[in-house]
C-alpha cells in the first residue's frame, strides 16, 4: 500500500508536468463513452445515493448521445466506489481502465453538492458545478432534482450535439452529387432539429486553465450546411460553405447553433457567454500548425504513453 501511494503521488507529478504544458493546445476529441461514480455522501443517504446514482446514468442515456458504463462492468474493473475531486493522474488512470472519454463525480459537503466531469486525454476538468442545499429542507430529499440540474447544466455546456458518421450504402463520410457536396451526422434523440437548420463542423481546443466547456474553449468552424433530412437521429446536411483542403472525416463534432442556444436557455444554469453560437467564420488557418502547436504536439503524445505505462504499472501492484 505504501509503495502505491508513493508510486501514485511522483506519477502525480510527472502527469500534471506534462498535462500543464500539453494543454497549451489540447485538441478535444468527442464524449462518447462516460463513467459515472457513485455519489459519495455520509451513510445516512447511501440508499438516497444509489437511487439517484441510477436516476443520473437514465438522464444522460435520454438522448442516446452517450454510452453509460454499467454497474456490472464498473464491478469487475474494481473501481464501483463513491469518489470526490480527482486529479489528473487519477483521472487519466481511471480513464483508460475504464476506456472512458470522460469521467463524472458527485458528492456533498455538508451542505453544498458538487458535481465534477474530467477527461481522460490528459486529466483536466471539463466541466464545474457546485449547488447550495436549503438548509431547512434534509438534503436526502433535495438530492434527486439538484443531480438533475447538474447533469442538465454540463449537457448544455458542450458545445456540439453530433458527429459525422460514415455512410453504410456508400462506405465514406461525405459524398457528391452533381456539384453538392453532403455528409450524414448522428445528433440523438429528443431535439427540435428539423430541415433547414445551419449545421456545422467544429473543432474544440484550449490553451487556457478554466474548464473547457465553461470558458475554455475556442471554436473552429470547417464546415457549415443546412440540414436537408431528418430520420429519426441521422441528419443529412448539403455544405454550403467550407474551408478550401479540409476533409471531412468520420466522428467530425457536428454543431447545430439553433438547437444548442435553445438546450443552453432552457437547461443552463447561469446565462451563457456564448452570445454568438453559430456566428463565427469559416477557419481558413486552422490546418496550419503554428510553431506552438509543433511544439505541444509531442508532449500530448508523450502524456498518452505516460498514463499507459502508469496504468501498467499500477496493475502490476
Amino acid at each position: 500500500m505504501v509503495a502505491f501511494k508513493v508510486m501514485r503521488f511522483f506519477l502525480f507529478i510527472i502527469i500534471l508536468s506534462a498535462g500543464l504544458s500539453a494543454r497549451a493546445q489540447f485538441q478535444h476529441e468527442r464524449i462518447r463513452r462516460i463513467t459515472v461514480f457513485p455519489l459519495k455522501v455520509n451513510n445516512e443517504m447511501r440508499d438516497t445515493a444509489e437511487t439517484v446514482w441510477w436516476d443520473a446514468r437514465e438522464h444522460l442515456t435520454e438522448t442516446r448521445r452517450f454510452l453509460i458504463a454499467s454497474k456490472n462492468f464498473m464491478q469487475a474493473k474494481d473501481v464501483f466506489q463513491a469518489r470526490g475531486e480527482l486529479n489528473p493522474a487519477d483521472a487519466l488512470i481511471l480513464g483508460r481502465l475504464l476506456d472512458a472519454d470522460a469521467l463524472v463525480t458527485t458528492f456533498v459537503v455538508e451542505r453544498r453538492l458538487g458535481m465534477r466531469v474530467y477527461e481522460t486525454k490528459n486529466g483536466f476538468t471539463l466541466w464545474s458545478g457546485d449547488i447550495d442545499l436549503h438548509p431547512a429542507v434534509p438534503v436526502s430529499k433535495q438530492l434527486p432534482d439538484a443531480v438533475k440540474k447538474l447533469l442538465y447544466d454540463f449537457i448544455s455546456s458542450v458545445p456540439y450535439q453530433g458527429f459525422v458518421i460514415v455512410d453504410s450504402l456508400l462506405g465514406r463520410p461525405s459524398y457528391t452529387e452533381g456539384d453538392n457536396l453532403f455528409f450524414k451526422a448522428d445528433i440523438g434523440v429528443g431535439t427540435q432539429i428539423t430541415v433547414g437548420d445551419t449545421t456545422q463542423l467544429v473543432s474544440v481546443r484550449t490553451d487556457k486553465l478554466k474548464p473547457l466547456f465553461q470558458g475554455g474553449a475556442t471554436i473552429d468552424v470547417y464546415v457549415e450546411g443546412k440540414i436537408i433530412s431528418v430520420d429519426r437521429q441521422i441528419i443529412t446536411v448539403q455544405v454550403t460553405r467550407k474551408q478550401q483542403d479540409y476533409e471531412i472525416k468520420a466522428n467530425a463534432l457536428v454543431r447545430v447553433p439553433d438547437e444548442l442556444r435553445r438546450f443552453k436557455e432552457i437547461y443552463g444554469m447561469q446565462e451563457s457567454s456564448d452570445k454568438n453560437i453559430g456566428l463565427e467564420s469559416i477557419n481558413n488557418e486552422s490546418d496550419q500548425l503554428t510553431a506552438k502547436e509543433k511544439e505541444y504536439k509531442p508532449l500530448i503524445v508523450s502524456l498518452s504513453w505516460i498514463g499507459s505505462f502508469a496504468l501498467l504499472l499500477l496493475l502490476a501492484f
